[in-house]
């Protein structure tokens, strides 16, 4: 069992709009952005939902750049309202507070 729990977003309607303002991605459904996506290890939490109250205000900013950045490199193009209730608006966090390694090897982190 590892010492951190995992965080999704599942994308809502807003986020959705945004991204097909981008004719390339016109016809991108929720569906299709929701099949999989990124899952990203956080602090330990003893419960669901406090876990949520507590860390999301301390990364959706990180969170929110990061599923932005997955549509559009250039933060130019993001829109220039990106605070917790947008967040929210655009966004379903989802936390799971027990993450269990069953790999036999080192964890690696291929950014350092």
């Amino acid at each position: 069992m590892l010492n951190r729990c995992v965080m999704t977003v599942r994308a809502k309607q807003p986020f959705l709009d945004w991204v097909k303002t981008r004719p390339e991605f016109a016809k991108t459904t929720l569906d299709q952005w929701n099949e999989d996506g990124v899952a990203y290890l956080l602090p330990m939490v003893e419960d669901e939902r406090d876990g949520l109250d507590s860390l999301i205000p301390l990364c959706y900013e990180m969170l929110f750049e990061r599923e932005l950045a997955a549509w559009c490199d250039d933060p130019q193009g993001w829109p220039a309202k990106r605070d917790l209730v947008t967040f929210l608006q655009w966004f379903e966090p989802q936390l799971r507070s027990v993450v269990i390694d069953l790999v036999d090897a080192p964890l690696e982190d291929d950014e350092a």
